[in-house]
């Protein structure tokens, strides 16, 4: 199936040109009979259909270009407060002076009698 229809398609497009060919070919057949400015006329005329008929065959062979919207998440920024240290009394580097503890009297011995 696939070979028949390439073989069909390569068919229309030897008619297709074979058919230009005779269109051209009688088209430059009248053109040697008339002045220079119909000559003229006549190839702006060929040359602006070549124009299209290469940008229709460009749109063609161009392959096809798909667009997609993608939505990006924005990053919020927080600004939060840093706790900052405390000051100590005291800074841990110098020793600190303590008052001397005084001994605690020793307890009495209390014999009890049984």
């Amino acid at each position: 199936m696939v070979i028949s229809t390439l073989l069909l398609n390569i068919n229309m497009n030897n008619s297709a040109l074979k058919d230009i060919q005779q269109s051209l070919n009688i088209i430059r057949t009248e053109i040697e009979k008339v002045d220079a400015e119909t000559k003229i006329a006549a190839l702006e005329l060929i040359m602006s259909t070549s124009q299209s008929v290469v940008a229709m065959a460009r749109k063609l062979t161009k392959p096809k270009v798909r667009t997609k919207t993608v939505a990006i998440p924005k990053t919020k920024i927080i600004k939060q407060r840093v706790a900052q240290p405390t000051k100590e009394k005291e800074p841990q580097n110098k020793p600190s002076i303590q008052k001397p503890i005084k001994p605690i009297a020793p307890l009495q011995n209390k014999q009890s009698t049984y």
